[in-house]
């Protein structure tokens, strides 16, 4: 079996990401995460009131990436009110939001 079969066969332990309020900008984040993490695949769940994204060890976005798609100014905490919770770990800076597994425990 190949190792891309062996991986999507169930759920993994390692997945991580936010759950997000549907809306537009629920809908740019995504297409940022996307864009920001063009090595992974980004897993979205459209649960109608939210999306849960999981992504494989470590997910990013990026503020440059979210201004480019809004075509305007973007301070990343506007993310707050629409985070509904996330999975694994969380680093938030003025640049971007990681969420990762920190597997040193």
């Amino acid at each position: 079996m190949s190792e891309a079969a062996t991986r999507h066969e169930g759920p993994s332990n390692n997945m991580v990401g936010p759950v997000l309020r549907a809306g537009e900008l629920a809908d740019v984040i995504v297409e940022a995460i996307r864009r920001d993490n063009p090595d992974d695949d980004v897993n979205v769940i459209d649960k109608r009131a939210y999306l849960r994204v999981q992504v494989d060890g470590e997910c990013v976005v990026r503020r440059a990436t979210v201004e480019e798609l809004l075509r305007r100014p973007f301070l990343m905490q506007e993310i707050e009110p629409i985070l509904a919770s996330f999975a694994g770990q969380i680093e938030a800076t003025e640049r971007y939001i990681r969420f990762f597994l920190d597997n040193r425990r």
